[in-house]
């Protein structure tokens, strides 16, 4: 019986980092939804996802072919050599992606024309080069692979939403503390789903994510048991709105196929987007 063929527009979207992007802009969209503000405006969408874009370029490319990742060569060999060979192009386009980012954040408010540069300064320490054993990166750190991202995310979010003149404090505090919490932590459980399929490369060159230190079964119960968790946090806005309830219902159920599907990642950054959307149409 002879295996399917991969889908090769799917491949492209996945190696360029298009779902994870999309990913971003959807924590975006459901902080925007769990708070009750309204849709945001283009150069909004285009900041976030630009900004977002480049972040996941700059993770997968690096910024030389010296700092590659012999990790992820050894995780996702395809989208490897595909990063190998167009390294300039990508590169280029990182840094076109950079100026225009910086571009609409100033539109948007002045002082998140910084954020774009600050974003890959981040990702560069966090992850700027090659995973080499005795000499870990932020991300080998133990457990903490997901909670940096989680933080990424939550961090663009809030700057995002206080250049566009909301007012997180205007909902009584306990609310707004609900809703962040609760997305930093469906954006951490994601991550750690997102591990689990590389729970062999990390071990390999001690990247100790959550998977690695507590075995790959283990860590899905966890990570479930947070979305969970997450999603119940983002209903405390009212008194269950159906909208939001579907929205935390369909994130966690669209998680459960993890445990037995072998491309976890692309599932997890794709399904986000499309669900916070439905939530946003029905509201």
């Amino acid at each position: 019986m002879t295996r399917p063929r991969p889908n090769p527009i799917a491949s492209i979207l996945s190696h360029l980092a298009i779902y994870p992007a999309l990913y971003t802009l959807g924590v975006y969209l459901l902080a925007i939804l769990s708070l009750g503000y309204t849709n945001p405006g283009t150069i909004t969408i285009a900041f976030i996802l630009i900004v977002a874009h480049a972040c996941y370029l700059l993770d997968r490319v690096k910024v030389s072919d010296a700092n590659q990742d012999p990790a992820d060569a050894l995780a996702l060999p395809d989208r490897a050599l595909f990063f190998t060979r167009n390294a300039s192009i990508i590169r280029l386009l990182l840094a076109l992606e950079l100026l225009v980012s910086i571009t609409l954040g100033y539109l948007i408010a002045p002082p998140l024309a910084i954020v774009p540069l600050g974003a890959l300064i981040g990702v560069y320490l966090y992850a700027g080069r090659g995973a080499s054993p005795g000499d870990p990166r932020f991300k080998d750190l133990p457990a903490l692979k997901s909670f940096f991202i989680a933080c990424a995310h939550l961090a663009l979010v809030i700057a995002t939403l206080w250049g566009n003149d909301h007012d997180l404090l205007s909902f009584p505090r306990w609310v707004t503390i609900a809703s962040l919490v609760g997305i930093w932590m469906i954006v951490s459980a994601d991550a750690i789903l997102c591990d689990l399929d590389d729970v062999e490369s990390d071990a390999i060159y001690q990247t100790r994510s959550l998977p690695v230190l507590i075995g790959r079964n283990q860590a899905w119960v966890v990570a479930i048991m947070t979305l969970g968790l997450g999603c119940a946090l983002l209903q405390v806005r009212d008194s269950l709105p159906f909208p939001m309830l579907l929205v935390g219902v369909l994130i966690w159920v669209s998680a459960l196929p993890t445990q037995i599907r072998k491309n976890r990642r692309d599932l997890i950054d794709a399904r986000l987007l499309p669900i916070v959307i439905l939530g946003m149409v029905m509201r």
